[in-house]
C-alpha cells in the first residue's frame, strides 16, 4: 500500500482515518531497529500499518544496511529525497501521508512495551480533536555513560510523576510534561494545519515541545497516556550527552522567547539554577588565596545536585551514582549555557534574523501561517464548535 503522496499517484486510500506507525531511522542500527519492528508485530500491528521513515543519505552505507535488516520483513520503506534531521522527516511524512489520520511516531531505539498498540489506538478513537497524544519513554542504560545518567534522570520526570500520582486517569489532557518525540502520535490534520516541525527549531532540539505548545494555543488538544510506555534503548556517551544538552538549551531558549509561561509551566527544567551554583564555586575557588575554607564552596554544584536528585540515586550502584554526581553537573552546565547564550542573543541582538524577524513581530509562531512541502492543506472544524 502506497502511503504518500507522489507513489501511486497520492491518492487517498479507502482507510481514511486509520493509524500509520512510522519508525524513523537515520542510521539504521543493527542493534535495535529489528527490536522495535519485531515489538510492533509482537503487538498485533500489520505489515501494510507499518512503514520505516529513512531520513538518511540516499544510497549511502545507512540505507544498504537497512535493506539487509528489512530483507525479511515485510515493511515498507519511505525514503525521503535528501538526508533530513528527524523533524523535518516526520514533517515531510506527515504532509505526504494519505488515508490515514494519525501516525504514530517511534524513534529507531524506542521499542513498545507490551500494550503500546492497543493503547495508540484506543487514543485515536477519542471524538476530542487531539493533535497530540505522547508517553512515557523510559530510557535503559543501553550502554554508554551518557545513557545511564539518562536513565537515572528519568527517575524524577514528570511523565514518570504523572504515573505515580494515585487518581491519574488513562489519559491527561493538557499535562504539565514535556512530549518526547521518539514516541508520540500525531494528528495529521494539525501537522498541516500549524506544522509539526517549524524551521526555526531545525538546528536544534526542542521541536517537539514547540508543536505542542503551539497546538493547544491554536485550540486543538493535547494528551498523555501512561500506557504508550517505550523503553529507550540509547547508547549515547557522554560527550554525546553534552552536545546535545547544548542543544537543549538553544531550544528551551527559542520555546522560552515565543512561549514563556505555557512553556516552563511544563519544563521542570530550570537552567539558571545550574548557572547560578556554578558562578558561586568559581567565586568561591577565585577567594581561596584570601580565605582558604572558601574552597568548600566549589564543592557546591556536586552538594546540590546531590540534594536535588537524591531520588534518583537512590538504590544505584555506587559506581553509577560516582558517575552521575560527576556528569550531571557538567551536563546541567551545558544545558545553562547553551540556553543563556542563545536567549541573550535573541532578546538583545534580534538573532539570527532572518529566522526571528517575523516571530517576533506575531509575538508567537501561532501567529505564523504554515507553507506545508506539498500541495493543498486540509480545513478542521473547530474543536469548540
Amino acid at each position: 500500500m502506497s502511503v504518500t503522496a507522489g507513489e501511486g499517484g497520492g491518492a487517498r486510500g479507502a482507510a481514511d482515518g486509520g493509524l500509520l506507525i512510522a519508525v524513523i531511522t537515520n542510521t539504521a542500527p543493527e542493534s535495535t531497529l529489528p527490536r522495535v519492528l519485531d515489538a510492533l508485530r509482537t503487538e498485533g500491528a500489520g505489515p501494510g500499518e507499518v512503514v520505516v521513515l529513512f531520513t538518511g543519505e540516499p544510497g549511502g552505507a545507512a540505507d544498504r544496511t537497512l535493506e539487509v535488516l528489512l530483507r525479511n520483513r515485510p515493511v515498507e520503506v519511505v525514503r525521503t529525497p535528501r538526508a533530513m534531521r528527524a523533524g523535518e522527516g516526520r514533517q515531510f511524512l506527515a504532509d505526504g501521508v494519505r488515508g490515514h489520520r494519525f501516525v504514530a511516531f517511534l524513534d529507531d531505539d524506542c521499542v513498545p512495551q507490551p500494550g503500546w498498540l492497543s493503547a495508540v489506538r484506543a487514543a485515536c478513537a477519542d471524538p476530542l480533536p487531539t493533535a497530540l497524544f505522547f508517553g512515557p519513554r523510559h530510557p535503559v542504560a543501553a550502554g554508554g555513560g551518557g545513557a545511564l545518567v539518562r536513565a537515572l534522570e528519568s527517575r524524577s520526570s514528570k511523565k514518570l510523576a504523572l504515573i505515580d500520582a494515585a487518581d491519574v486517569p488513562a489519559a491527561v489532557l493538557a499535562p504539565k510534561a514535556l512530549s518526547a518525540a521518539g514516541n508520540f502520535v500525531v494528528n495529521v490534520m494539525a501537522a498541516r494545519e500549524i506544522g509539526l516541525a517549524l524551521p526555526l527549531f531545525a538546528r536544534t532540539a526542542f521541536e517537539d515541545v514547540d508543536f505542542q505548545v503551539r497546538a493547544e494555543l491554536h485550540g486543538w488538544a493535547v494528551q498523555f497516556h501512561r500506557d504508550l510506555l517505550v523503553e529507550h534503548h540509547d547508547e549515547v556517551g557522554v560527550v554525546a550527552l553534552l552536545r546535545k544538552s547544548w542543544h537543549s538549551g538553544k531550544g528551551m531558549a527559542r520555546c522560552a522567547v515565543l512561549y514563556g509561561t505555557a512553556f516552563w509551566d511544563k519544563c521542570r527544567l530550570r537552567p539558571w539554577r545550574a548557572l547560578l551554583s556554578w558562578a558561586v564555586a568559581l567565586l568561591c575557588l577565585a577567594a581561596v588565596p584570601v580565605l582558604p575554607w572558601a574552597a568548600a564552596g566549589a564543592l557546591l554544584p556536586v552538594l546540590l545536585n546531590t540534594w536535588l536528585h537524591r531520588r534518583e540515586l537512590r538504590g544505584a550502584r555506587l559506581s553509577h551514582r560516582a558517575l552521575y554526581l560527576l556528569v550531571k553537573p557538567v551536563r546541567d552546565l551545558m544545558i545553562g549555557l547553551g540556553f543563556i547564550v542563545h536567549y541573550a542573543a535573541i532578546r538583545l541582538m534580534s538573532w539570527p534574523p532572518s529566522e526571528w524577524a517575523e516571530m517576533r513581530r506575531a509575538g508567537t509562531t501561532v501567529g505564523l501561517r504554515y507553507t506545508p512541502l506539498h500541495d493543498a492543506e486540509e480545513v478542521r472544524a473547530s474543536p469548540t464548535g
